[in-house]
């Protein structure tokens, strides 16, 4: 045996040859070269000695001998190495040799691959990436919620009252800080700007583990009323229009037209809370870019009604999620017993943060990374059905490569070697494809999905992108290279044997046929309950005209609004001169806006009724408008009245109510003369109606129209409000510049904020299923036409490989179209059965897509119907080629066919 050595310095001089052969003579290069070739065959002399021994023989010379041992040791690996290089060199050649069945395999893996980085790369940003916060897994939501009220969404605002009181009695969380919602104007420049803006208490940023990246945030001083006004600005503000100039600590700025002190500038991205992260009834910009202090007297904190704010708390570290959630129901039960006026009936739920922040987002992205798989499973089972065709036509190589001594594992392994090799070139090129579907992704996407703006092509991706290109070529390639194994040598050798198709990799073909038609089915019937979902979505009628409606927010801050007298003749003197500009009919102002998302819920009581018990408390969306409302925006007035400038503070409180309202609350009788309470101070005015409207959905399409409540600007004010304007047949363009030169000359310090369109709106409130409609169309459509394309080649090789046969037959009185129904009748039968299982498992699989339909079950029987028919007629088209050409074989050409 050889020393362990002088394998070590032949190594050694090896390298050293390579290194600086330059210097070494060419006769001792040649020396070395030959006294080298001449140990490796010695080893190799030595490892077919080795293989010949049996494993008590091996076991007694590793015992005696040391060299023995360092041989086995190194000659092994060694010997592997090699065959695996020269079965990747083999697997390219024989690739190279077949560029039409190579490009077929790689583009149909590239199209699963592709789409699976694709959405891969969002679910990575959206949910997977960790919240870039320090330990982002303890912090999370405290939301409240009535069941009573049933607002079709749960995640409703604690009372003042409750902050300190969870402050104090709450052991599970080491912090909880408070963030209220803030329209924030910056009137630094001569066009003003609404921004992001929030209020926050002073421990907001040390919960979140955020340090400023200049200056300071703030302390608990700055909550109290009357002390300093301080700001906290956001990097891409700071650098959007102070230029990063390091000197905007202590400087001053307009906010709301109040002057405040930049005492710190936030890091990049860190933006917290925007609109896509929290419920839509919030009103957040799309990012936050001023944070003001949350600045409260003693007596807000006391108060128990109003509910206006948003609680996020973080978990001490020994505490579990489960742990503080019967903590804080415990404590809401404690604050029902004993203040049951305020507190009755209301619970307390916790969610961490990264789940908020996905939102309604989980749940259709894990439906579009399941379909995603599936197209990927429909690509794998088209390759290896490609593979069993190829592996037939390889019948007599394989035969020959077995007779001249390769094992059945041998031959595996270089099967499953040309798989992986294409695998690894449709993920590369899937990789392109994945980087192409992700900008396709973020233009589709609505603009309501939290940290979609994060997605990238990372390391995770491409790790991601890898393994799945790897798993693949093992999960594609295992078929064909068990079966390839399995050789008759007599009859693959037999020059004279005729070539069929025999009856075990038939029956491979028909279950692969199987299989990509079930997952097919599935798919398309996902894809045709979000399309019917998506349909019925956009015909509902939203209650009001869209067209040609464009809207604005305004915000009245500081002394010179201060008093609702001045409010009131702005909202006056702006409508009326709106109204006189060319081309706009109405102009009027409204405190929420339809699908706008923030709405104002209040208890209603009407007169001569009975109290409501606490589980049964009646209430209503109440909004504060203008006269001339319903006329810009196009709702229709059923009765009664609409608001005129009469409706003054000094006249009779009046209100005008919705046909809901008045179907559920007045049950029927003329409602114009009732009289209403909002809210549940008895200190409250009684309201009358004067007016019933056409019922308008407030807070989506897909939820029902619920009570609402209108009253006059004059008898409620509101500071913060939305202007409507109806235009004749002017563009949106046109309209925004004249609408903001007008706003300029009332108001230079007050911007029209956030100006869009009513159809723009109603747009948006389709985008989300929308987005996912189209995507699961669009993967549903690669779905199919993979698996035709892959019935079309399985029933098209069998044609081939049967032409002989069908020869024969035709001979022997077979007419064209007796061979015709017989290729059909094959083709179709595994379809049918694919069709009858993927219809099976869709019905199970679409229940988890009944959250995002609206109008339609998820065992909706016509769309089930309608799939089924588009992939019969789809795998008969498939069929119907090859059988033509079957059907047109001549028999005497056939019958002199090998």
């Amino acid at each position: 045996m050889v020393n362990p050595t002088r394998t070590t310095r032949f190594r050694f001089w090896l390298w050293l040859i390579r290194t600086i052969g330059i210097i070494v003579p060419r006769r001792l290069r040649a020396d070395w070269r030959r006294e080298w070739e001449a140990e490796l065959r010695h080893r190799e002399e030595l490892l077919a000695q080795w293989d010949r021994l049996d494993w008590r023989r091996k076991l007694d010379l590793l015992g005696r001998s040391t060299s023995a041992f360092w041989d086995a040791l190194w000659l092994q690996p060694k010997r592997l190495e090699d065959e695996m290089f020269q079965d990747l060199r083999y697997g390219a050649r024989m690739l190279l040799k077949t560029p039409g069945f190579t490009l077929i395999a790689v583009f149909t893996l590239a199209l699963g691959v592709g789409a699976n980085t694709a959405i891969f790369s969002v679910v990575n940003a959206v949910l997977l990436k960790a919240l870039p916060f320090h330990d982002p897994d303890r912090i999370v939501m405290l939301w409240t919620d009535h069941p009573a009220l049933n607002l079709g969404f749960h995640e409703l605002p604690p009372a003042p009252v409750d902050l300190p009181e969870w402050r104090r009695d709450a052991k599970s969380f080491e912090q909880i800080a408070a963030i209220r919602p803030r329209a924030t104007d910056l009137s630094e420049w001569s066009d003003p700007e609404r921004v992001g803006g929030v209020q926050v208490t002073a421990n907001f940023f040390s919960l979140l583990g955020a340090q400023p990246m200049l200056g300071r945030v703030f302390s608990v001083g700055e909550e109290q009323p009357g002390q300093d006004k301080v700001a906290v600005i956001s990097h891409d503000l700071w650098q959007r229009h102070f230029g990063g100039d390091p000197a905007i600590i202590g400087k001053l700025i307009t906010v709301n037209q109040g002057r405040r002190t930049v005492i710190g500038v936030m890091p990049p991205r860190f933006n917290f809370p925007r609109g896509a992260e929290m419920p839509a009834a919030y009103s957040l910009m799309p990012q936050t870019d001023v944070w003001l202090p949350y600045a409260e007297s003693a007596e807000y904190w006391q108060r128990g009604v109003i509910r206006e704010y948003i609680a996020i708390g973080r978990t001490r570290r020994e505490v579990s999620l489960a742990q503080a959630q019967d903590e804080m129901s415990a404590i809401a039960r404690h604050q029902a017993e004993v203040s049951p006026f305020d507190h009755e009936g209301w619970t307390v739920h916790l969610r961490p943060l990264a789940r908020q922040v996905a939102g309604q987002t989980r749940p259709i992205l894990f439906v579009l990374f399941g379909a995603v798989g599936f197209v990927l499973l429909i690509a794998c089972v088209n390759v290896a059905n490609l593979l069993l065709c190829r592996s037939a036509a390889r019948q007599k190589e394989m035969a020959v490569r077995a007779a001249l001594g390769a094992g059945w594992g041998r031959i595996i392994r270089q099967l499953l070697t040309e798989s992986v090799l294409l695998s690894a070139a449709g993920g590369a090129v899937g990789l392109l494809i994945g980087a192409w579907g992700v900008r396709v992704i973020l233009a589709l996407s609505p603009p309501n999905i939290a940290r979609l703006d994060e997605t990238t092509l990372d390391g995770h991706v491409l790790l991601f992108t890898v393994f799945v290109s790897l798993a693949t070529g093992v999960l594609f390639g295992l078929a064909p290279a068990w079966r390839a194994s399995r050789i008759n040598l007599s009859g693959a050798l037999n020059v004279g044997g005729r070539s069929g198709v025999g009856e075990g990799r038939r029956r491979t073909h028909s279950i692969l046929v199987v299989a990509e038609v079930a997952l097919a089915v599935a798919l398309l019937a996902g894809a045709g309950l979000m399309t019917q979902s998506l349909l019925r979505l956009q015909a509902v009628d939203p209650g009001f005209k869209p067209q040609r409606v464009a809207a604005f927010d305004v915000g009245l801050h500081g002394d010179k609004y201060s008093s609702g007298a001045h409010i009131r003749k702005f909202y006056r003197e702006t409508r009326e001169r709106l109204s006189k500009l060319p081309d706009i009919r109405e102009a009027a102002a409204i405190s929420s806006l339809p699908l706008g998302g923030q709405e104002k819920v209040q208890m209603v009581r009407v007169e001569g009724q009975p109290p409501p018990s606490n589980d049964q408390t009646p209430n209503a969306e109440t909004r504060i408008i203008t006269p001339g409302y319903f006329d810009a925006i196009g709702v229709r007035l059923l009765q009664g009245r609409d608001f005129t400038g009469h409706d003054t503070e000094e006249q009779l409180q009046v209100c005008i109510i919705n046909e809901t309202t008045a179907r559920y609350y007045l049950h029927g009788a003329d409602p114009i003369g009732k009289r209403l309470k909002l809210g549940i101070d008895e200190k409250t005015p009684w309201v009358t109606v004067v007016g019933v409207v056409q019922d308008v959905r407030g807070y989506a399409l897909e939820a029902p129209p619920r009570p609402q409540v209108y009253r006059p600007v004059e008898q409620d004010t509101e500071n913060e409000m939305t202007f409507v304007v109806r235009a004749e047949a002017t563009p949106a363009a046109l309209l925004e510049r004249a609408v903001r030169a007008e706003m300029k000359s009332i108001d230079p310090s007050l911007p029209p904020a956030n100006f869009r369109t009513m159809e723009g709106l109603v747009s948006a409130a389709l985008a989300r299923p929308r987005f996912g409609a189209i995507l699961l169309g669009l993967f549903a459509g690669a779905a199919l036409l993979l698996t035709v394309v892959g019935l079309y080649g399985v029933v098209a090789y069998t044609v081939s490989r049967r032409t002989h046969e069908i020869g024969v037959r035709i001979a022997l009185g077979a007419s064209r179209r007796n061979v015709l129904a017989l290729v059909i009748r094959q083709g179709m039968a595994p379809a049918v059965i694919g069709l009858a299982v993927g219809a099976l498992c869709a019905l199970a699989l679409t229940r988890s897509l009944a959250t995002q339909l609206y109008g339609v079950k998820p065992t909706d029987l016509p769309t089930f119907v309608c799939v089924s028919l588009i992939l019969l007629l789809a795998a008969l088209a498939a069929c119907w080629l090859p059988a033509r050409r079957a059907a047109r074989v001549d028999p005497m050409i056939a019958l002199r066919r090998d």
